[in-house]
């Protein structure tokens, strides 16, 4: 990451804002009133904040509880996501934020002639669509950001079939954002790039881990698609210095988000580990868990089960997230931690998962273990001990490959990728594979639970901006729907 200062980064923001009208409806729509003389790099900071805002934000109060890492602890009521309901005024922030990111990058797209800005923007917006279509199902995408007067004043967008015409869409932007990138010729992003500060090789790789995701989720009409795309490792993020993030430096104006919501109540970060993470990590052996959670005051890690807070005594003490403990913050609760994107044992285990169903030539294991030590090397975890744990309780399994690919996938996530664990759990649980929610996994039912026993939520609902604003809002879907690659 390119360095920077978030005093500009808000100057930025606000002259954006200023330049932008920003009505009520930005979720769905081009602004038609954007001035046509705000310039592409305010265009870029501000669409890459609101991604940040999407995804470091109030889902991130969702997301860590579904994925049971954390829970509600003593001296909080329990919490609606503690038994497993979600307001549909939740969901509005992250889905208005990344449409208003699209926004912005539809401006650049629109209205540039610069191809390395018009590249970035295609790929943000394909990520941004990704995250929608993953949790929300369909989505507007054929009919969005097209409210100004040449796009055809479209004020209320239809929705989309996510497997039929938003998951093909997404794969048509990132081929239009890497035809689009590496001209020398053309301008190239500086500091207003905040993910990778104008390093377009980086953005190549992003863009592709981001193709090979696409196609693992879309399963056996993914495979052939994956195969010729495959050339080389290379290819993809596989190592920490090309992680997809969003820096923060912990100012008063440049905090974490998650870290900014949390500080503005006077109960801080409520949230506790649970048994299922603290004791799967503890029966693992896992040399992470000490980079992942503040022990109790025992000096023990002890979790609390999901959503069971009204059954612990209020004096109890648990483990928190890294850093709940310190005022400076640690390797989760942070003013400075940033919202990562996609990062290195992402890609490395979307590589491993595709070998290990045969898609792509190659061995699954080191792919597996090169997901753990990157990971372990970015929460601080000694390499020596990574080692040790990839040939004792971590070890790859190729006997039931999957299972450990999945398994480990929801571990490096812990506190740092929450959405995209969730998403992952969603997809790779099944009743006749059981990992995480199906009778068998590793997850719990909560003392509560809204959905009736052993039902988890599998969808977010639709934010209600879309139900009170679309008149083609298609009606609200129930917790337990499904995107199409779940089953």
């Amino acid at each position: 990451m390119k360095s920077y200062t978030f005093k500009h980064l808000f100057l930025i923001l606000t002259m954006v804002m200023l330049a932008t009208s920003c009505d009520n409806y930005l979720d769905v729509n081009s602004d038609p009133n954007q001035s046509t003389k705000t310039d592409i790099n305010l265009q870029l900071s501000s669409a890459i904040l609101y991604v940040g805002t999407a995804m470091g934000d109030r889902i991130t109060y969702t997301t860590q509880r579904w994925c049971q890492y954390w829970t509600g602890g003593p001296g909080v009521s329990l919490g609606e996501q503690d038994q497993h309901l979600l307001s549909t005024g939740e969901c509005n922030q992250l889905f208005e934020d990344l449409y208003r990111s699209m926004s912005n990058l539809n401006y650049i797209i629109n209205n540039t002639h610069e191809k390395n800005y018009k590249g970035i923007a295609y790929i943000i917006q394909a990520y941004n669509f990704q995250v929608c279509a993953d949790l929300f199902g369909d989505i507007p995408f054929k009919e969005a950001l097209r409210g100004d007067f040449s796009s055809g004043l479209i004020f209320a967008p239809h929705y989309d079939s996510v497997k039929s015409v938003v998951y093909p869409g997404i794969e048509e932007l990132l081929k239009k954002g890497l035809d689009s990138l590496g001209s020398i010729l053309d301008k190239i992003p500086g500091s207003d790039d905040l993910i990778y500060g104008g390093d377009l090789v980086k953005w190549r790789k992003f863009a592709n881990t981001l193709l090979l995701k696409l196609y693992v989720r879309q399963g056996a009409d993914g495979q052939a698609k994956a195969a010729a795309f495959y050339s080389s490792p290379d290819q993809f993020i596989i190592a920490n210095t090309d992680n997809a993030m969003i820096s923060y430096p912990g100012t008063s104006t440049s905090r974490n988000p998650f870290w900014t919501e949390a500080k503005s109540s006077a109960l801080g970060n409520f949230f506790v580990g649970t048994t299922t993470s603290i004791d799967y990590l503890t029966s693992t052996q896992d040399p992470r868990i000490d980079f992942l959670y503040d022990k109790a005051k025992t000096g023990q890690h002890i979790g609390l089960k999901f959503g069971d807070i009204e059954n612990s005594p209020p004096s109890a003490d648990y483990s928190k997230p890294s850093g709940a403990r310190i005022a400076a913050g640690g390797n989760i609760f942070s003013p400075t931690a940033p919202v990562i994107l996609m990062s290195s044992w992402e890609g490395n285990l979307l590589i491993a998962e595709a070998m290990a169903r045969g898609w792509v030539a190659g061995d699954a294991k080191p792919f597996y273990e090169a997901a753990v030590k990157e990971n372990c090397a970015y929460l601080g975890v000694a390499a020596t001990d990574a080692d040790t744990y990839l040939i004792t309780k971590g070890k790859y399994d190729p006997a039931d490959a999957i299972k450990s690919i999945a398994l480990q996938k929801w571990v490096c996530m812990t506190g740092l990728q929450s959405i995209e664990s969730w998403i992952e759990t969603r997809r790779f649980d099944n009743a006749a594979n059981p990992i995480f929610s199906s009778p068998g996994g590793i997850f719990v039912n909560p003392a509560r639970n809204a959905l009736g026993p052993n039902v988890y939520p599998s969808i977010l609902p639709y934010p209600d901006s879309e139900e009170s604003l679309n008149k083609n809002f298609p009606g609200q879907h129930p917790l337990t729907a499904k995107v199409f690659w779940d089953n």
